[in-house]
C-alpha cells in the first residue's frame, strides 16, 4: 500500500505513524512545503494528561531536555513534532519538504506530480490514495508567552520539562503578565490551546481510517 499525506504537521504526524501500526509494510509520503518539520514557529503545546497517554513513547524520537515527566502539564510542541518526524522516518516514511502537488486521478488512484526545490522535484507519485487535512476555520485569535517564573492560575498555562512556563490568552486582552519579562511569544488560531494538541492527536488518529 502506497500513500501521501499532505502536511507535517501533529496531526499528519500521528496519521503516518497510526499508519505504520496498523500496516509495517506501508509506504508512506509525506509532503510539505514547509522546509522541515517542527522548530519553525510555536503551537500550543498545553496537555490534560501524561503525554505519553496521548502519544506512544515509541511515536517519539530523542527529546532531550523536553522530555516530559508524568507531572508536565507542557511540551515543547516544535520539538515534539522534529522529534515525531525523525521517529517516523526511522520507521521508513518518505519526506518531501519544500515541495508543492499537482494532483490527477488515475484508474487505481492519484499520480502527484512533485515541485519546488525538494529532492524529488520533477518525479511522480502514483499512490493508491492521497490524505488531506481540513483548513482550520475558526477565527478566534489568541496569543501566547514563555516565561520562567511560577503559574499564575490561568486555564491556558503549563509547565514544560525544561522548567519553562507556557501561556495562552485571547488576542483582544491584556498578556496575564504585565512584567513584560517573556522569552518567547507566539501567535495561534483556534478555539481552545488547552486542548489543541490532544485534539490534533485525536485528528490525526481519525484520518489514519482513510488509509
Amino acid at each position: 500500500m502506497r500513500l501521501a499525506i499532505i502536511g507535517i504537521e501533529l496531526s499528519q504526524l500521528v496519521c503516518a505513524h497510526t499508519i505504520f501500526d496498523r500496516y509495517p509494510d506501508a509506504e508512506v509520503h509525506l509532503i510539505s512545503e514547509r522546509a522541515e518539520a517542527g522548530l519553525i514557529g510555536e503551537l500550543p503545546g498545553l496537555i490534560t494528561q501524561p503525554l505519553s497517554k496521548t502519544i506512544p513513547n515509541e511515536w517519539i524520537g530523542d527529546l532531550g531536555s523536553q522530555t516530559p515527566t508524568p507531572s508536565n502539564t507542557a511540551v515543547r510542541r516544535s520539538w515534539l513534532e522534529k522529534a515525531m518526524a525523525t521517529k517516523l522516518v526511522e520507521r521508513g516514511a518518505n519526506l518531501h519538504l519544500r515541495t508543492t502537488t499537482q494532483r490527477d486521478q488515475t484508474e487505481s488512484g492519484e499520480s502527484i506530480t512533485l515541485s519546488g526545490a525538494g529532492y524529488s522535484s520533477g518525479s511522480k507519485l502514483l499512490v493508491e490514495k492521497v490524505i488531506t487535512k481540513s483548513e482550520n476555520i475558526s477565527s478566534t485569535f489568541w496569543k501566547g508567552g514563555v516565561h520562567n517564573e511560577e503559574l499564575n492560575g490561568s486555564d491556558y498555562e503549563g509547565h514544560r520539562p525544561d522548567g519553562l512556563v507556557e501561556i495562552w490568552w485571547p488576542a483582544e486582552q491584556e498578556p496575564p503578565r504585565s512584567d513584560g519579562k517573556w522569552l518567547q511569544l507566539m501567535d495561534w488560531v483556534g478555539e481552545d490551546p488547552a486542548l489543541s494538541l490532544e485534539q490534533e492527536v485525536e485528528l490525526g488518529r481519525s484520518l489514519a481510517s482513510i488509509a
